[in-house]
């Protein structure tokens, strides 16, 4: 098993690599996972030991592997959103044109297509056509966090590969190997919601830094200490999709902290941010759990209008979300 694959995903790649060595392989697989699930690494590594010609595939120094690692296979074709918000017909259609052309280095064609949820429904469509009647040898790999936002009929034609998240008990033992035993390990994995490659390499002293200074500021806004339009402005360097998600967790958790009336307890990850309990504390009593559970809605609406096709300005979009934090 390459050694890229996280072992809690070894089921997976084991059942898919079984099916490609009985002769009976997918020709579109739907690969699924949250965000930092590890859904990279495994169809990097499963693209790698599918082209590679060596004895133990991917051996890593064949020409095949070579090509893979440089990023040049011409028999590896990813596709993905290009200065767009979707992926067009227009890629599709050179995906269509590739996929019927013989294999330049004379095995399989794989074409990676990530995000697949931004496929336009007319390159959607268009793609569907290929996955119904496949050329020889080629494999079509859809790769996505919100396969929900896709077309049904595009699901259906695939194999579903779902890269699960792991156990508290295996991320901790991984994190472990990986990260200094002086560094709080639960505590970033709890900020991490549970995903240990996020906690491994997301939650830095920069990213800590905002998330306190998004505590403070949601803190401040009920109590009129600070403006939305201010509080925005001072947040105007940071990725506003950071700021959304580390406010969503932040309500989150004090919504979590009032119904446990401050019982929090660390091992169950009730609350997640538990070294900001103070700040939690005493946000859960400026207003009701109502009035935040309608800030989560209003976090979740700007998130979307982000990273739908809309050019909304990401901006505007934490000022209105902060003008709803104080109401």
């Amino acid at each position: 098993m390459s050694t890229k694959i996280l072992p809690w995903h070894a089921p997976q790649w084991q059942r898919l690599c079984t099916q490609f060595k009985d002769g009976k392989p997918p020709h579109g697989i739907l690969l699924t996972g949250a965000v930092d699930s590890g859904k990279s690494l495994f169809v990097s590594s499963f693209s790698e030991r599918l082209l590679c010609q060596g004895n133990q595939p991917p051996c890593g120094v064949c020409n095949q592997c070579n090509l893979v690692s440089a990023q040049t296979h011409p028999d590896l074709l990813t596709v993905t959103l290009q200065d767009s918000k979707q992926i067009k017909i227009e890629q599709i259609r050179d995906v269509i044109y590739w996929a019927n052309q013989t294999a330049q280095q004379g095995g399989w064609k794989i074409c990676v297509v990530n995000p697949a949820d931004k496929l336009n429904i007319h390159a959607a469509n268009a793609l569907l056509k290929s996955l119904e009647e496949p050329p020889a040898k080629t494999l079509i790999i859809l790769v996505t966090d919100q396969p929900s936002r896709m077309l049904p009929t595009l699901r259906s034609r695939c194999q579903h590969i779902d890269c699960q998240l792991p156990s508290r008990v295996e991320a901790l033992d991984w994190l472990k190997s990986k990260m200094d035993t002086s560094t709080d390990i639960g505590l970033l994995l709890d900020i991490a919601n549970g995903v240990p490659l996020r906690a491994l390499n997301s939650i830095d002293e920069d990213y800590l830094a905002l998330r306190q200074k998004i505590a403070a500021t949601l803190l401040a806004l009920p109590e009129g200490v600070r403006s939305p339009i201010l509080a925005a402005s001072e947040l105007k360097d940071a990725d506003p999709l950071e700021v959304l998600n580390i406010a969503y967790l932040l309500v989150s958790d004090s919504i979590a902290y009032a119904l446990t009336t401050g019982n929090s307890d660390k091992e169950t990850g009730v609350v997640r941010n538990i070294d900001l309990e103070p700040l939690l504390k005493t946000y859960a009593g400026l207003d009701s759990i109502d009035d935040r559970y309608q800030l989560l809605d209003r976090i979740t609406s700007a998130r979307g209008m982000i990273l739908g096709t809309s050019n909304a300005n990401p901006q505007m979009l934490i000022e209105w979300v902060f003008i709803k934090a104080t109401q």
